[in-house]
């Protein structure tokens, strides 16, 4: 179609005159013109972006505050959004330290040439797993190397069936990657394995996915066996052999039962490129179970089990407020949004509060148990700490919350371990509530795993927390409390003089 052109009698507008000029410039001149449009639009779309990434925002949000807890539904932030707006850098995406951007058959296959990794495995209940975990995590930053996390493996109190549960599905270890500013991995972001397959099958060799891998021993030196770990190698299919620790790595190197190990000793054995020379020409402490003999790795440095390691100053160190482990690392492992939404949960239907605040609480554990046996001189079992000394804990704690935060916390949350009828309708007499797994039918809903971690998500809530002194999981369930919280704490000793 012909365009049409204006007539010279017709007057042309400022455009026209405009497009009549520009014409006129010749075509290199209007080239550069182009190109100069180009760099400024350039530039322009630069600097948005670089405004946005400028300022990152990472907010904390406080668990509790003086209000209390905000129900499920407000327009609020749930509490359990505690952690972060967690930017993505580098270190908080797996994909960033591994070969591939999703599991491989083999963990060694997806393991990066030039990077050190470390792991090590854990025994016993779910919050000693969770202390070994804290500890591996150290233990990598110490040497230098990428912690790989395995799963929670069943105990004495979860049976077989419950299977091997990620750590990612209790703490948001993305959060605790990016506060510890380095990556933390678990296994399965780097080896395939089916977690809810059976934990007693015993892998064998002939399967390609089975490996093997060297690994130190942390066991005391008058046992001759290492600290074996069938359930994770059989969920994992690795096949572990190990090398005893030299002498270096003991707090008390002159004590052949020592059980305790120290972080700088386990680092310098493990240091990539340059470990001590202790580490090296170590005779083979035990073959692996489907006879393999490797020292220890390199590449990923192995260990039994990373529940007694210190500083070197003290033993069971994590027990103390100022335990570097947990200040450098176990405050900043926090719980699952989805975990801490659950237990609000369970909280408001404990105190009869569905769709209301959840008020400013304080938390108790009552350790039973075992602790029968903890009797002093000359008393016979069972012997545990009546009901009314952790009342008067609990009325100095809450005292001292009204004068120093203005916090009046006039609720009290309980969970423990005692499955006795007279005794919980004793803690009702206290008025106090409790989460009742069997009114609940949690383990129906949510399986064997899930009592426990709803029990030590919700104590985490507390503005205040009452504990059982020598109990792991009063001693994690207080730092949580000081520290996510700013609460107060008090332990209740059964040996302390009336």
């Amino acid at each position: 179609m012909p365009t049409e052109r204006l007539s010279e009698s017709e007057p042309r507008t400022d455009m026209a005159l405009l497009s009549s000029h520009i014409w006129r410039i010749s075509r290199r001149e209007r080239r550069v013109i182009g190109l100069l449009v180009i760099i400024a639009a350039l530039y322009a779309v630069q600097s948005i972006g670089f405004l946005q990434k400028a300022q990152p925002t990472i907010v904390q949000v406080s668990l509790v505050s003086k209000e209390g807890i905000k129900p499920e539904g407000e327009a609020e932030r749930p509490v359990a959004e505690v952690a972060r707006q967690v930017e993505a850098d580098h270190w908080t995406l797996p994909r960033n330290s591994l070969n591939y951007p999703y599991p491989t058959t083999t963990a060694r296959e997806n393991l990066k040439n030039g990077t050190y990794y470390v792991t090590g495995f854990a025994l016993a209940g779910f919050t000693n797993q969770f202390i070994a975990y804290m500890h591996l995590i150290y233990l990598g930053i110490q040497s230098e190397r990428i912690p790989v996390i395995p799963p929670v493996t069943p105990s004495s109190h979860v049976s077989n069936k419950a299977g091997a549960l990620r750590f990612s599905r209790v703490f948001n270890i993305s959060a605790t990657s990016n506060n510890l500013r380095r990556p933390v991995l678990e296994w399965a972001h780097i080896k395939e394995y089916q977690e809810n397959a059976s934990v007693s099958v015993v892998p064998q060799g002939t399967d390609p996915s089975v490996e093997q891998l060297g690994c130190w021993s942390v066991r005391q030196r008058n046992f001759p066996t290492p600290i074996w770990v069938p359930i994770a190698e059989n969920v994992l299919k690795v096949d572990l052999s190990f090398t005893r620790v030299p002498p270096i790595a003991f707090f008390d190197e002159n004590n052949q039962g020592d059980v305790h190990t120290k972080f700088s000793a386990l680092a310098s054995l493990i240091m990539p490129k340059y470990p001590h020379p202790a580490s090296k020409g170590l005779p083979l402490m035990a073959k692996s179970r489907l006879g393999s003999s490797l020292p220890p790795g390199e590449h990923m440095a192995c260990f039994d089990f990373l529940y007694y390691v210190s500083s070197g100053l003290r033993r069971h160190e994590f027990e103390n407020r100022w335990s570097p482990a947990w200040n450098s690392v176990g405050t900043h492992i926090r719980f699952t949004d989805e975990l801490v939404m659950l237990a609000r949960g369970y909280i408001q239907r404990a105190m009869g509060l569905e769709g209301e605040i959840i008020p400013p609480i304080i938390t108790l554990h009552i350790r039973r148990g075992d602790f029968r046996n903890h009797c002093k001189k000359g008393m016979v079992p069972p012997c545990y700490i009546p009901l009314q000394k952790y009342h008067d804990a609990i009325e100095s704690v809450r005292t001292e919350l009204l004068a120093t935060q203005n916090i009046n916390a006039t609720r009290v949350l309980v969970a423990s371990d005692e499955r006795d009828p007279e005794f919980w309708k004793e803690v009702l007499g206290y008025g106090w509530h409790y989460l009742n797994h069997t009114a609940e039918r949690t383990l129906e809903r949510y399986g064997e795993w899930y009592p426990v971690l709803i029990d030590t998500t919700a104590l985490s809530i507390g503005s205040g927390f009452v504990g059982t002194k020598s109990s792991t999981f009063s001693v994690l369930t207080a730092r949580r409390v000081e520290d996510w919280n700013g609460g107060l704490t008090d332990m209740v000793d059964y040996f302390a003089k009336d």
